[in-house]
């Protein structure tokens, strides 16, 4: 019996290094979604200030050269959010198979901990029983003495 609670024991220590391992990658994952998050609103304020910026300039006239200057900036100011965009997906997407694991691994240490505690009790309860045995083995022998 003792054996069995050693053994659950370890595997206690190990499924908690999985849950631990399992919370670093969870807060690693929606740090990714965060700075992703932040990055595209980034983007889309500078594309934002840039486009008011080329309607000022417009006001005023532009060269051919400035305008397609403007133009191909806005380009590429909007293919980097649209590439920012595409991050932000996929880093959703791992921090769903992320929060999975986690919730997997929450559960199996809380099994293993019900697991323990019930090999744990077991080992109590037949520890219990043979001091009784033993009790009950004495007052008998102590008693035939004085008969």
């Amino acid at each position: 019996m003792k054996r069995r609670v050693e053994r659950f024991q370890l595997l206690l220590k190990l499924a908690e290094r999985k849950r631990k391992e399992a919370d670093r990658l969870l807060g690693e994952s929606q740090q990714r979604v965060e700075q992703a998050e932040k990055g595209l609103e980034q983007l889309k304020a500078y594309q934002l200030e840039y486009q008011q910026q080329f309607t000022e300039a417009g006001r005023g006239g532009l060269t051919c050269a400035q305008l397609q200057t403007y133009q191909a900036f806005i380009g590429k100011v909007s293919g980097a959010g649209r590439q920012q965009h595409e991050a932000l997906l996929q880093s959703r997407a791992q921090l769903e198979q992320v929060e999975a694991y986690w919730r997997k691994t929450q559960a199996h240490y809380r099994a293993m901990q019900k697991l323990l505690e019930k090999a744990q009790a077991d080992k109590r309860q037949l520890d219990e029983k043979r001091l009784q045995q033993q009790l009950d083995e004495r007052s008998q022998h102590t008693r035939s003495a004085f008969i």
